[in-house]
């Protein structure tokens, strides 16, 4: 699904989320004029879409990384320390972390005054998975700091950030420190414009409504004409 942000509309619906297929779609789009003033293009860390973008536009397009995809990929690694820690503890423990995912990956502001307070006795009894959330949290304000307002600014930070979390030697945080230092560029990106993908998730929410009600759908065509018609239409701004 391909998302036009400035005007809030879905531009098209792929049968394929291939490489090809993405590079044969902006081409028609670039020669046509449909995407003569594009400027930016957020997506996931998914090699395919980058490419694609670079190929078709090259330096004239800025490719930005949405943060909601960094931080989702975060919470995976810290959920997957979590459980490694987890597994070298003693039983009763062990215990103890069970059914607490959910404090340990939502926003403090998030919580409620009892689910912090469960959170904090939790950190003061598992001191490595307090400094594996404190570095999510600090994380989470570095892509807040409205105080970075360049690429080049967000990415010496998150360089910094890369290297204190290197340093701490906890588990986890290696594989995310590589996937950082991978995409830093188009990450870093983001502190432009602070685009996102935000609207995306709702329009896959839509998505979704549309084959619900439909009990399912088997062609792609229909199902594409349905989604341009709903949500593809031009929105007052």
């Amino acid at each position: 699904m391909l998302i036009d942000h400035t005007n809030r509309r879905v531009l098209d619906v792929l049968e394929s989320r291939d490489k090809a297929s993405v590079v044969a779609y902006l081409a028609q789009g670039k020669a046509s004029g449909l995407l003569a003033e594009l400027e930016e293009v957020t997506t996931d860390m998914w090699d395919g879409y980058v490419v694609a973008t670079k190929e078709v536009f090259g330096a004239a397009v800025r490719v930005t990384i949405d943060r909601f995809h960094v931080m989702k990929n975060f919470q995976e690694q810290l959920t997957n320390a979590r459980r490694q820690i987890q597994r070298e503890l003693a039983k009763d423990e062990t215990q103890a972390l069970k059914g607490t995912r959910w404090l340990w990956v939502t926003n403090w502001d998030n919580l409620n005054a009892e689910q912090q307070a469960q959170l904090t006795q939790l950190k003061e009894r598992f001191p490595l998975l307090r400094a594996l959330a404190e570095y999510r949290e600090s994380l989470r304000q570095l892509f807040e700091d409205r105080a970075i307002a360049d690429a080049a600014t967000g990415a010496a930070r998150l360089k910094a950030w890369i290297e204190s979390a290197r340093q701490a030697g906890l588990k986890g945080l290696d594989a995310f420190c590589r996937t950082l230092e991978n995409w830093l560029d188009k990450i870093a990106n983001y502190f432009v414009n602070r685009a996102s993908n935000g609207r995306t998730e709702g329009f896959n929410h839509g998505l979704r409504n549309i084959l619900w009600r439909a009990f399912g759908m088997t062609n792609f065509t229909h199902f594409r004409l349905r989604v341009l018609d709903r949500f593809g239409r031009l929105k007052n701004i």
